[in-house]
């Protein structure tokens, strides 16, 4: 396998060997491909909660709007510093069963129909957390039918093996309550098991505003209160996210 899948899974696919053998080089290039149509004013609205006295954003986002909509280490609490990382281009992973590949193809480093936004990472300065995150866009209802797709995966997709480079990989997967994340979100954990006694869990989010979406992973390998962290996490990076579509 690659160094590290960039973006959404903070390296679950590959991280055994980012957290266990410092395998993972840093890599200064991020080539951007920013949309260019005009922004659509997106209402605001309590998490799962629809405005029916508007239409829909349709307009993919501006480059501007997924940057702003992006945490910066500066947001993040004390201890946390920029992970620089090398730009993947893993395609997702094939799912044993078709219900299930919406998670599968959140994991690859391009989603289909989608722009790329920013692609941010962090780590601790212990080396036991990880946290990345993803913007992107789309046109039309895409967001919303990304984000959907996903939560609709996860009422049946609690077992899965994913095809990983030609490995099959098994991966446990659990809900995961958390603050909701716009107009709508899902939390869950991937838990991906290497090798007998080699298991990396990853907690994710993913959520949609408007015709934007984020997709946001931490990987913790030793915090007893690792979900208090992911909890406190999705509730800063969402509002970040939200502000940010809505400019």
């Amino acid at each position: 396998m690659r160094t590290r899948i960039r973006g959404v899974v903070a390296a679950v696919a590959v991280s055994t060997l980012c957290l266990t053998a410092a395998a993972c080089q840093s890599s200064a290039g991020d080539d951007k491909k920013p949309a260019t149509t005009d922004s659509a004013t997106t209402e605001s609205a309590k998490p799962q909660e629809t405005k029916t006295d508007a239409p829909a954003a349709t307009t993919p986002l501006t480059a501007a709007q997924m940057k702003a909509a992006a945490v910066e280490l500066k947001d993040l609490p004390a201890g946390w510093k920029s992970n620089k990382v090398s730009a993947g281009d893993d395609p997702a992973p094939k799912a044993d069963r078709p219900g299930c590949q919406p998670i599968a193809d959140m994991m690859g480093d391009e989603i289909k129909g989608a722009t790329k936004g920013p692609d941010v990472d962090f780590k601790q300065a212990d080396g036991k957390s990880e946290l990345s995150q993803k913007v992107f866009t789309f046109a039309g209802t895409g967001a919303a039918d990304f984000t959907n797709a996903i939560g609709t995966a996860l009422g049946t997709c609690t077992t899965v093996s994913f095809d990983m480079a030609g490995q099959k990989v098994p991966v446990k997967i659990k809900k995961l309550d958390a603050p909701k994340v716009g107009e709508e979100s899902h939390t869950f954990q991937m838990a991906i098991v290497f090798a007998p006694g080699v298991e990396i869990k990853a907690n994710l989010l993913v959520a949609h505003q408007g015709t934007g979406a984020t997709r946001v992973a931490y990987v913790n390998t030793g915090n007893a209160a690792a979900q208090k962290s992911f909890e406190d996490l999705v509730q800063l990076i969402g509002d970040k996210f939200v502000k940010g579509v809505q400019g």
